[in-house]
């Protein structure tokens, strides 16, 4: 009678774990993913972390960030990009966030999607979760809860996550409304950006980078402190350099431009891989150019890193945004710095794709910067907004993509940046 129990509670646990895949899984997602990049959405994002931008904020003074539902559907949605989550949505009333999402999961026979479904509470010493459903499955809010309290209790042994977790003192929800008090400390931003890196990028990534940046040190070293250099100069031999590694072309290309961008960014990889310095940023001792211009040099390095490592959409995206801005406020439209932004994020694209091995001998050949970009120092630039206007109209006006068109015509018929046929 015994045996016979066991077997039939055997068999119980197998259907119901055969069961539950129907029951968790789906066909269709819940939350579609965002089509595109929306102007709109970048700049209201953009505009967010400049508010709050921690190296602007005085230390351990209570601050507040308020979000309604969109501003925060954005930063869910275009600012916190996860893997495997095709979309995300939040649905704010007094007190409660009922937080929707869409996981696409490997191939399977039961369902290509994992929709959840959870209700988010404020409570005295933080949140607490309410009710939490997987696909057609509903779980107690008491379990869901519990396994949440002792997720959290584990990741405390995190110092990133447990200073995180000691900056911000409450949530509050309202009618459309999200509330978030918190405090910041001055080593939390350069803790959270080596987290993003251990988390985002492998070991053995990580330590090409840093190889790359010694290389990139030891190639500056000639050069007197404050000297302006082209580009090429760089390139070449740190690319010749990538040649002689061997390896696969696409992790050494996205380990250069990475290092490269870096390094023009200011980010000194060393600081931020290793060691524990408040900072890890310093300005670049020796500084590069595209035909004789910095910007171009930043544009054309940054995007390509910007592509390579978050996607191309984004990074075309964000090289209009900046115009754009500096049409209403800064040096004006400048469809010169468009360019650039458009060539680097195609080399990006050739560098980690089918043409990486071909890039890579390519950019180690480079001795002038032709070779790196074609000129476009006469398309318009330095436009105020109201000359733009006037003279393209909105940004995708028949004017303006003329000039978009004139753009990627001279990239198409460039060795480095020719589009990749797909």
């Amino acid at each position: 009678m015994k045996r016979l129990l066991a077997w039939g509670g055997l068999a119980a646990v197998l259907a119901a774990f055969s069961v539950l895949p129907w029951l968790v899984l789906d066909n269709a997602p819940a939350i579609e993913p965002p089509a595109e990049f929306h102007r709109a959405d970048l700049a209201g994002i953009k505009s967010l972390f400049q508010k709050h931008d921690p190296r602007r904020q005085t230390p351990d003074v209570l601050q507040s960030i308020r979000l309604d539902e969109a501003e925060l559907n954005r930063v869910l949605n275009y600012a916190v990009k996860l893997p495997r989550v095709s979309g995300i949505a939040a649905e704010l009333t007094p007190g409660l966030a009922t937080l929707n999402a869409t996981l696409t999961v490997p191939a399977n026979p039961f369902g290509r999607y994992l929709n959840v479904t959870a209700e988010v509470a404020e409570a005295p010493d933080g949140i607490q979760i309410q009710s939490l459903q997987l696909g057609s499955l509903p779980l107690p809010g008491a379990l869901a809860n519990w396994i949440a309290r002792r997720f959290h209790h584990r990741l405390l042994q995190d110092k990133t996550y447990a200073a995180m977790t000691d900056a911000f003192s409450r949530v509050d929800f309202a009618e459309n409304q999200a509330t978030l008090d918190y405090r910041w400390h001055p080593t939390l931003l350069t803790q959270l950006e080596r987290k993003s890196v251990e988390l985002l990028i492998p070991p053995e990534d990580q330590a090409r980078m840093l190889v790359y940046a010694e290389q990139l040190k030891t190639l500056l070293k000639p050069y007197p402190h404050g000297s302006t250099v082209p580009l090429a100069q760089l390139v070449s031999p740190l690319f010749e350099y990538a040649l002689q590694a061997g390896g696969d072309a696409r992790t050494e290309n996205r380990a250069a431009l990475t290092a490269l961008a870096a390094y023009l960014g200011g980010v000194s990889l060393p600081k931020l891989l290793q060691g524990d310095s408040r900072s890890i940023y310093r300005a670049p001792p020796v500084l590069l150019s595209l035909y004789g211009r910095r910007d171009l040099a930043e544009h054309f390095t940054l995007s390509a890193a910007l592509s390579i490592n978050g996607g191309s959409r984004l990074a075309n995206a964000i090289g209009l945004l900046k115009e754009e801005e500096d049409a209403g406020k800064g040096s004006g439209f400048s469809f010169t710095d468009l360019a650039a932004d458009r060539a680097g994020v195609r080399l990006g694209e050739r560098a980690t794709g089918d043409a990486a091995a071909h890039v890579r001998q390519q950019l180690a050949a480079a001795r002038t910067d032709a070779d790196l970009l074609p000129d476009v120092r006469d398309l318009p630039e330095f436009m105020p907004q109201a000359e733009f206007d006037r003279r393209f109209g909105p940004v995708g006006s028949a004017r303006y993509q003329r000039v978009i068109e004139r753009i990627d015509t001279r990239l198409d018929a460039h060795p480095l940046t020719q589009e990749e046929v797909k």
